[in-house]
């Protein structure tokens, strides 16, 4: 009796988590676009400047900052090279937060390099519930998964126990 309602316990709390998936996504979604609208308005700068000083692309200005004799200088076409870089992640990251399945969303945010940017996220987000059918069928599916998957030794530890059982009362 005990461990069926354990069992309910976990599924509960597994399921709460699961919920809180796709609002979190949105969060990061929304975290992103105001980090990418900012990112997007230096690039564009960047290539006003490459274009009104006779460069063909800003990349082209960039290089030829790094050749500069001056380190600060060189330094800051460094830094800003990886903004352009930047800038193509930051995309695909809201392209998979936007369109990506329960799963894509998770593991984007997951990943250990994504860590910074989720604890950015976290320090403001308040857990809730998603009302989308699809959001809560995700979350249920995901729920029972981890549920199957953490039960699971005690289940086959429960069916050793009785197929011992019976087996020696059949001695």
């Amino acid at each position: 009796m005990l461990v069926r309602v354990f069992d309910k316990l976990i599924f509960a709390i597994l399921f709460i988590l699961a919920l809180q998936v796709p609002i979190l996504a949105d969060h990061y979604r929304q975290y992103l676009s105001g980090y990418y609208d900012a990112t997007r308005e230096e690039v564009t700068a960047l290539s006003t400047l490459a274009k009104k000083h006779g460069y063909p692309s800003a990349n082209a200005m960039l290089e030829a900052l790094k050749q500069n004799p001056e380190a600060v200088v060189r330094e800051d076409a460094q830094r800003k090279a990886v903004m352009f870089s930047k800038l193509t992640d930051i995309e695909d990251g809201i392209r998979i937060l936007a369109h990506g399945h329960y799963f894509e969303k998770l593991w984007y945010m997951a990943t250990p390099s994504k860590t910074p940017t989720l604890g950015k996220v976290l320090t403001n987000y308040s857990p809730s519930i998603p009302l989308s059918p699809s959001s809560l069928a995700f979350s249920l599916v995901t729920a029972i998964l981890l549920n199957l998957l953490l039960w699971s030794p005690y289940f086959c530890y429960c069916q050793v126990k009785k197929v011992k059982h019976a087996h020696h009362s059949y001695r």
